[in-house]
């Protein structure tokens, strides 16, 4: 996915009202000297935006994607008669927001919702559901700790976020705090069970992959391990696996270490080959040199000194 950046900075009412519009939806501005900044980065599944407002004005924005503020008690807002502050993190959902802000600092994390439903979906194995959050406070103030964490986070990686696999951990993370933090009109108690279902599961079939990589196992086999299917299995790990692996890219990973840990410890004097190690681990030869040189940079044969 392509990483997408902005910078943008005027103290021109009229060029902040068309970036607002444009990044926020529908925006009217009612403002009094106005200097507004906003540096925004992520991709197609999340955003990530700091805002720093001079001055101050009120706007009422059609929100497109679920967002998760937090400021301070400079920035105020309404949605259907309900007002507050951000000073504890506030989610709101697609649909009519209307805010002021004066002299404030923002951090809004913006998830999609059909990108949110999708992770809500497969996180809760429930193919057929409608995601749609029951107010806009975290359900508890723990859980507002955690949110924070995972935000505060995710803008601490800012500057890493042109790799791929920071950039997927850092959506899942949140992603999946926003779900566990912010009550769905669903049954919360049934969704959390879930998600401590899927962990213990995540944690059971890596272990036996781990265990059992110079074995001849299957993916079925770790299922029957974790004691959940297959499919299930696929979905805890699209979930939980920090990389975004499934289930069968993580054996592959846990055997192509292996060959790599072999490789290193055999002697330089060709008593083994990588054909050899290949066979061990269960890789064609081509297959190990291909996937070693893309994981290490260099291929088994050279450092083999073959």
């Amino acid at each position: 996915m392509t990483v997408l950046e902005e910078h943008f900075r005027s103290a021109d009412l009229g060029e902040a009202e068309a970036y607002i519009r444009r990044s926020y939806g529908n925006v009217q501005l009612d403002a009094d000297d106005l200097v507004f900044e906003e540096s925004s980065t992520g991709d197609e599944r999340f955003g990530l935006r700091r805002l720093h407002v001079e001055g101050g004005y009120s706007a009422s924005c059609e929100l497109e994607a679920v967002i998760v503020v937090q400021s301070d008690d400079r920035y105020e807002w309404e949605v259907d008669g309900v007002r507050g502050t951000a000073e504890a993190p506030v989610l709101f959902q697609p649909g009519t927001l209307d805010c002021r802000l004066q002299d404030a600092r923002v951090r809004v994390v913006a998830l999609p919702v059909e990108v949110l439903t999708d992770v809500a979906r497969t996180v809760y194995n429930d193919d057929t559901l409608t995601l749609r959050f029951g107010g806009t406070a975290p359900s508890t103030p723990a859980l507002s700790r955690a949110w924070r964490s995972a935000a505060a986070l995710a803008f601490d990686t800012e500057s890493l976020l042109g790799n791929d696999l920071v950039r997927a951990s850092v959506f899942r993370s949140l992603a999946v705090t926003t779900l566990e933090t912010f009550a769905a009109v669903e049954d919360a108690r049934v969704r959390r069970e879930t998600i401590a279902q899927q962990q213990a599961a995540y944690r059971m079939a890596v272990a036996f992959l781990e265990d059992h990589a110079s074995l001849p196992i299957t993916i079925d086999d770790a299922a029957a391990a974790a004691g959940v299917g297959s499919a299930a299995l696929d979905r805890a790990f699209r979930t939980h696996s920090v990389p975004g692996r499934t289930p069968a890219e993580h054996l592959a990973a846990v055997r192509l270490d292996a060959a790599h840990a072999d490789i290193l410890r055999a002697p330089l004097d060709g008593t083994v080959t990588v054909a050899e190690v290949a066979s061990r681990w269960g890789f064609t030869e081509t297959g190990l040199t291909r996937d070693h040189l893309r994981s290490y940079g260099t291929t088994p044969h050279e450092l083999l000194g073959l």
